[in-house]
C-alpha cells in the first residue's frame, strides 16, 4: 500500500486534475477518485451510466486489475498522465 500522484484527465473536461492513488487501488477505482472532481460538475453523467475506464495511451486498463500489478510489469514515473473517460460499451 503506497500512495502515488497521476495527473489525470476525465476526456471532455478542460482540468487536468492531480490525484493521489493507492497502488493497491483498481483502475475502477482509479477513475472513480478522478470522476468525483468532474462528472455532475463540468462533464454531465449519462443516462443509463455505462461506468468509467482508464487508458495510458492507446491501452485500456483492466476495470478490476490492481495497479501494483500494471506498475510491476510497466515502470510508470510519477505524475504519468492518465485519461479517464466513460466506459465505451460494445455495439451489438
Amino acid at each position: 500500500m503506497a500512495p502515488f500522484p497521476i495527473t489525470a484527465r476525465f476526456v471532455g473536461d478542460f482540468i487536468a486534475q492531480l490525484v493521489a492513488i493507492d497502488t493497491e487501488d483498481t483502475w475502477d477505482q482509479v477513475a472513480e477518485k478522478v470522476a468525483v472532481h468532474v462528472v455532475g460538475r463540468r462533464v454531465a453523467a449519462p443516462d443509463p451510466h455505462p461506468g468509467y475506464e482508464v487508458s495510458l495511451g492507446d491501452s485500456v486498463l483492466p476495470a478490476d486489475g490492481k495497479v501494483a500489478d500494471f506498475f510491476a510489469t510497466n515502470p510508470v514515473p510519477p505524475l504519468q498522465w492518465f485519461d479517464i473517460r466513460f466506459r465505451q460499451l460494445a455495439h451489438v
